[in-house]
């Protein structure tokens, strides 16, 4: 990572204390970057974990307050980019629950910061996009291209349909005001700072979560789904890498190793020194599409770097969950 080029910048984080803001404002202020770092709620161990430094300014502000956000952004001189990690989301019962709510509080988070940015004449902006917005039904690993301008359809899951819409938003914003918005799409993130509440819909702290408890982890069907992971320090520096190039509006975030969710399961157990025969199958739960995954020509054009394999992330993220959950509980 080029150090210099953030050396001095002023960058605004928002979700600043949340699991994947809290990784962007540690790795700026490591490349010498002053960060304004705003969230919503309080994560007293997560500040624990951050650098203790003058480049740093933490302040409770709700992004869906636009006169708050605006107040917090006059605190500093100058800001050079705004991340947005700010979003709601939930677990399974949440997203049937509220898909409304959940539609309603991200787009006008997204509202505010694209607002905010112009008017700031802020240089560049980072949206957190997904890799949600694509076709569950695509055959061959998606593309860039295969977003809002290839198809556009509905979904009762009101966080896919805020991720497609923040994307419909930057393009017309684009267009209209010249602005350079970034929409990095990351496959499934996990790591240190993940959510492990009992209600988490995240499947690899679901499964340390159970190791933990005594409890058998179930895959549901025969497990020979595959997904694809990327460790959120990956995903934080191929952002980083993305904003600097300049190269592409939009970009796959994620990895070429496929794995099945029977390993996956597999993999969690030896990271977390749990035996293997406390996973177990559900071959009547739904099992979702056969195989998801990214392509990414553009990702390895822009990235200076390789994202670390699966195994090894994973033991970094069970040592994190056993020193900073299992320990301290």
């Amino acid at each position: 990572m080029a150090a210099g080029h953030w050396a001095g910048r002023t960058v605004l984080v928002t979700g600043g204390l949340g699991f994947i803001g809290s990784h962007f404002v540690e790795e700026l202020l490591g490349l010498g970057a002053r960060v304004l770092c705003l969230y919503r709620r309080d994560h007293p161990e997560v500040r624990a974990e951050l650098p203790v430094t003058e480049a740093l300014t933490a302040l409770r502000v709700d992004v869906l307050d636009e006169r708050a956000l605006r107040a917090a952004a006059d605190t500093v001189p100058g800001i050079d980019m705004v991340v947005n990690c700010a979003t709601l989301d939930g677990n399974m019962q949440f997203l049937l629950q509220e898909p409304g709510r959940m539609l309603d509080e991200n787009m006008r988070i997204v509202s505010h910061v694209l607002n905010l940015a112009r008017d700031r004449a802020v240089p560049d902006v980072v949206l957190i996009s997904s890799a949600e917005i694509y076709a569950y039904d695509e055959t061959r690993p998606a593309r860039e291209e295969d977003d809002h301008r290839r198809h556009m359809e509905f979904s009762p899951n009101g966080y896919r349909m805020s991720k497609m819409f923040t994307e419909v938003l930057a393009d017309l914003y684009r267009t209209q005001f010249g602005m350079n918005i970034y929409t990095p799409r990351p496959t499934n993130v996990y790591g240190p700072r993940d959510d492990f509440a009992t209600t988490t819909n995240h499947v690899i702290p679901n499964m340390l979560m159970r190791l933990a408890a005594g409890q058998d982890v179930e895959v549901w069907g025969d497990g020979s789904q595959l997904r694809t992971f990327i460790h959120v320090h990956d995903l934080v520096r191929a952002v980083l890498c993305m904003a600097r190039s300049g190269e592409y509006p939009a970009l796959n975030i994620g990895t070429p190793e496929a794995v099945s969710i029977r390993d996956l399961a597999f993999l969690v157990a030896q990271a977390a020194g749990q035996d293997q025969d406390r996973i177990r199958f559900a071959p009547d739960k739904p099992v979702g599409a056969a195989r998801r995954a990214l392509d990414l020509e553009r990702f390895h054009k822009v990235v200076d770097f390789t994202p670390r394999p699966l195994k090894d992330g994973l033991r970094d993220t069970a040592r994190w969950y056993r020193k900073n959950v299992l320990e301290v509980q």
